[in-house]
């Protein structure tokens, strides 16, 4: 039977525009407040936040308290960032959370708390909008486990999940080469190329409490031309990786409008 342990320190992972800090004070109090729920169970918290360009408020940086802070002078892309914040990261595990969210410190309490297989390398979770709790799309309803390049082989738009909501071993993601430089579903390329290095779970603890901006348009012009771009790109990705390996290719669902 395979060892199981629970995660010995998780690494929050934020990536910030510099004008788009309004929020981080609620997002350091969260982050306070599972860090205090978990120092009894002995696990750690580590925030990493990387503010990507020049123009931040240096006091609000500094009052919210990340542990690790970098400010990249010239704006790299989402990817970029947390690809560095990943890269500064000592946890065992990470986790991304943008800099607007939340994070449900019950729903977390109970995900980083929960013992591993060593062979699990992924842990993929619910959130919910914070204005008023309702589930957000691509909801787990049931727990599985995904047996290594399961995920891809069953690749579907809408995602199974929310692919930004996603706990993995920082060990996998370095490996990974963390997110993919792709300037939309960056996300899904990251989930399918950390699944190919091994099993993962889908639980339907709820981890993030995702921020609606007013007027938020998700969808915006030219979003669904990027998105055919973006999944040709995966899909090209993991069939060079799949062909190494001596198995059948896969092909990419079409896009969903969202």
């Amino acid at each position: 039977m395979t060892a199981a342990a629970r995660p010995v320190r998780v690494s929050l992972l934020t990536a910030a525009h510099p004008r788009r800090t309004d929020f981080l004070h609620e997002t350091a109090e969260s982050i306070a407040a599972l860090r205090s729920r978990l120092t009894g169970c002995g696990v750690g918290v580590e925030w990493c936040l990387v503010v990507d360009g020049p123009g931040a408020d240096d006091a609000t940086v500094e009052k919210a308290g990340p542990d690790r802070v970098l400010a990249l002078p010239v704006a790299q892309g989402v990817s970029a960032a947390r690809n560095h914040a990943l890269a500064a990261s000592t946890g065992d595990w990470i986790f991304p959370l943008d800099a607007d969210d939340v994070l449900d410190v019950d729903g977390f309490e109970a995900v980083a708390t929960t013992p591993y297989p060593d062979e699990v390398v992924w842990v993929a979770t619910n959130r919910r909008w914070l204005d008023d709790l309702s589930r957000t799309p691509r909801w787990i309803d049931q727990p599985r486990r995904w047996q290594r390049h399961q995920l891809e082989e069953e690749w579907v738009s809408p995602f199974p999940f929310h692919p930004n909501n996603i706990m993995v071993r920082r060990s996998v993601a370095l490996a990974a080469f963390g997110w993919p430089g792709l300037g939309v579903n960056e996300d899904v390329g990251f989930c399918l190329n950390v699944a190919a290095s091994g099993p993962g779970l889908t639980l339907p603890a709820v981890t993030v409490l995702y921020r609606r901006w007013p007027g938020q348009t998700i969808v915006r012009t030219g979003y669904h031309d990027a998105k055919v771009h973006a999944f040709a790109t995966i899909e090209a990705a993991v069939n060079a990786r799949r062909e190494q390996a001596g198995m059948t290719p896969i092909s990419a669902p079409r896009p969903s409008p969202h």
